[in-house]
């Protein structure tokens, strides 16, 4: 069996950014503390939460480095890797390998919605060009694409320095898919933490966690629950925490965050257009829910 390359509970942390609009290194230092303070065990860097795609290529490269140069080895990272163009995807592939990440997840490109056989292209070019291990993330409803179980077979058998999926589609497959790849240890893992109990029920192994920003060690504890087979516990844990996550993520996760954060004299305020701060309104209303109090940052 192939070690656990991915841990099973990791947290996909924001990106700062100066009011001059610049990446905030001064914000990633004081974040990345934040998160180890508060026993993250692993950092996605440059995912979706971290707005990749308002980031040039150049940026997520000094993202990489940055952020890696706060942690000191402490905490594996993990790479979003993603881009319209293969060229760009690899050279991000490439970057991150440099700058000493644990491995790095592979998302599809977006908007321009590829056809199975050129997605497994851009796969291979990438796989091609690291030799880290890679978690594809597959995610419909984000980049217009979805990767059927066949096609992730076939690249998983040719590639086997690909070692989990990151599912956000649909889990339907994800038991057929596993029974297939199991021999070698395959890991799925899902992105989204109000259903991540069904998500075990369905075969999933561990999470990549939004919610993990505020709530890093009540989502961890959520994990080691499900994992140690003690569904009743974490369900009580996620029910009491269900009403904040989801006015978090009907207001906006990377808004809230950023404000929390703000807050919390962490990172500035500022967003990356179109994205705005919190309106007077929506900060009232996440204090009606009790969220700050309730939140682990609530120590700091």
């Amino acid at each position: 069996m192939n070690p656990p390359y991915f841990l099973p509970y990791s947290v996909a942390m924001i990106t700062p950014y100066t009011p001059g609009d610049e990446i905030d290194e001064a914000g990633i230092r004081r974040m990345v503390e934040y998160y180890k303070e508060h026993q993250v065990p692993a950092l996605l860097v440059s995912g979706s939460t971290g707005e990749q795609h308002s980031l040039s290529v150049d940026e997520r490269v000094f993202l990489y480095r940055a952020v890696k140069e706060a942690d000191s080895d402490q905490v594996p990272l993990y790479a979003g890797v993603a881009s319209i163009r293969t060229r760009d995807a690899v050279r991000l592939a490439k970057e991150a390998e440099l700058a000493g990440y644990a491995a790095i997840m592979l998302g599809f490109p977006p908007y321009v919605r590829p056809n199975q056989e050129e997605a497994v292209q851009y796969v291979e070019a990438v796989c091609a060009a690291v030799s880290l291990p890679v978690m594809l993330y597959n995610n419909p409803l984000r980049t217009g694409f979805s990767l059927e179980p066949e096609t992730l077979i076939r690249l998983v058998e040719q590639h086997p320095q690909i070692t989990a999926l990151k599912e956000a589609g649909s889990p339907e497959h994800v038991l057929r898919t596993k029974e297939r790849l199991a021999p070698g240890g395959f890991q799925v893992l899902s992105g989204s933490d109000l259903t991540i109990e069904e998500s075990f029920a369905k075969g999933y192994n561990g999470l990549t966690s939004v919610a993990g920003n505020l709530f890093p060690q009540e989502m961890g504890r959520v994990i080691v629950l499900l994992r140690e087979e003690r569904q009743s516990e974490a369900r009580e844990l996620l029910a009491e925490l269900e009403p904040r996550l989801t006015l978090a993520g009907r207001i906006g996760w990377v808004r809230v965050i950023r404000h929390r954060f703000a807050a919390l004299g962490l990172v500035s305020a500022s967003c990356r257009e179109p994205l705005t701060p919190l309106t007077g309104a929506e900060q009232t209303e996440l204090a009606g829910t009790g969220m700050w109090e309730f939140a682990t940052g609530r120590t700091r």
